[in-house]
């Protein structure tokens, strides 16, 4: 996709009633703004015009092209300031126990879902906006 074509779906996923399609690898996306909270809205990915919560719970192929990677603690704020006192062997048990990543089927920013799809795709082609 050339610079006008990404300036033109981000200005179309402004609107919430607008589908942005576009082919990355042979995988059709439909990019949608929809409401995530109440007063929250985000940029919601499906592909082939379907998602699966198996997408983000299994390593797939996916999961790691279209779904934003979110680094998770259970520690607080006191707990997170003891990790960063801890020797480097001791962090890297904590990390295990009390550290994990999730992954979201939405962004909240176009700049980041138009990064993460360009270093993790190698064709990408707009289709059409309904």
């Amino acid at each position: 996709m050339t610079k006008e074509d990404w300036a033109y779906v981000e200005e179309h996923l402004k609107n919430p009633h607008k589908i942005v399609k576009i082919n990355c690898d042979g995988y059709i996306l439909g990019l949608c703004l929809q409401q995530i909270d109440v007063y929250n809205l985000a940029i919601c990915v499906y592909v082939n015009d379907v998602f699966k919560g198996k997408w983000l719970l299994n390593d797939c192929e996916e999961r790691k092209r279209f779904f934003r990677k979110s680094h998770k603690s259970i520690l607080t704020a006191k707990g997170k300031a003891e990790f960063k006192k801890l020797s480097k062997k001791k962090q890297a048990e904590w990390r295990e126990r009390y550290f994990y990543d999730t992954y979201m089927p939405y962004w909240t920013s176009f700049r980041s879902l138009k990064k993460h799809l360009i270093e993790n795709n190698e064709s990408i082609e707009l289709i059409e906006i309904r």
